[in-house]
């Protein structure tokens, strides 16, 4: 498969910067920022997921690293995330074409709402999720690996908006140690998705690199600049992007016309 025509690097590496500024703030990849500018500047669909994947990549270590110094990272639950969000994209990547995206979609859309909902008025913990067995714990974050892996995988969103907001509201991180415990598990995904574009010749490395590097000195700020703010702040911030995502997936499945 041939690739089109080379971007102006800069431009690659302004995306990747605004994106990682976001990702870093966030515990998010960037991707809701990186695959619209990268079909602005004229990717198509699938490289520009392709390309953003690659980016995540950096993005999504250096924010780890970040957070990781600071102390605010549970790195054994995010490996157990990760694992469980490898397999659940690979089953939605072979689910994607037996079973109405749409459908789903609309339902992950309402799942995403209500966690903003909740976000919103108070990212207080389930009753009970800081007395766990260490067992169910690790149930409980491969359970969120695989739910945010098989989104990923079917509809192209997911990864950290799941994954903070569950781990907070489920296993009682947190905003801080959920954002960094994100970019831990969200290393397994990106590398795991990327690898297979690779194969596929969907990414130029070179363009993922540049957009890479701009999103590594964004998470750098964005993450430095998250945890100086208080978690209640910044859950209250993180709760309102989670709502823009679920209206913004609404509003695409909406427009559309089912097939």
């Amino acid at each position: 498969m041939s690739l089109p025509t080379v971007t102006q690097p800069w431009k690659l590496v302004l995306i990747g910067l605004t994106a990682g500024t976001v990702g870093g703030t966030f515990g998010v990849g960037g991707g809701i920022i990186i695959v619209p500018l990268l079909l602005v500047v004229g990717f198509d669909q699938h490289r520009a997921h392709a390309t953003s994947l690659s980016a995540i990549v950096i993005i999504v270590t250096t924010g780890a690293i970040s957070f990781g110094a600071s102390g605010e990272i549970n790195a054994g639950l995010g490996i157990v995330v990760g694992v469980g969000g490898v397999i659940g994209s690979l089953i939605g990547a072979t689910l994607m074409n037996r079973v109405s995206a749409r459908t789903l979609t609309i339902v992950f859309s309402t799942f995403l709402l209500i966690a903003a909902i909740r976000m919103i008025s108070g990212a207080d913990p389930i009753p009970g999720a800081g007395d766990l067995s260490d067992l169910s714990v690790t149930l409980i974050a491969g359970g969120i690996g695989l739910l945010a892996g098989f989104f990923a995988g079917l509809v192209g969103i997911g990864g950290g908006v799941v994954i903070v907001t569950l781990t907070v509201l489920l296993l009682g991180l947190t905003q801080h140690e959920a954002q960094g415990t994100s970019f831990t598990a969200m290393i397994f995904t990106s590398v795991a998705g990327t690898m297979v574009n690779l194969k596929n010749r969907r990414v130029r490395p070179k363009d993922g690199l540049a957009v890479g590097a701009g999103g590594a000195a964004g998470a750098v700020i964005g993450s430095q600049f998250a945890l100086g703010v208080e978690g209640v702040t910044l859950s209250l911030a993180f709760g309102f992007l989670v709502l823009f995502v679920a209206l913004r997936s609404f509003w695409r499945t909406f427009r559309t016309k089912p097939a």
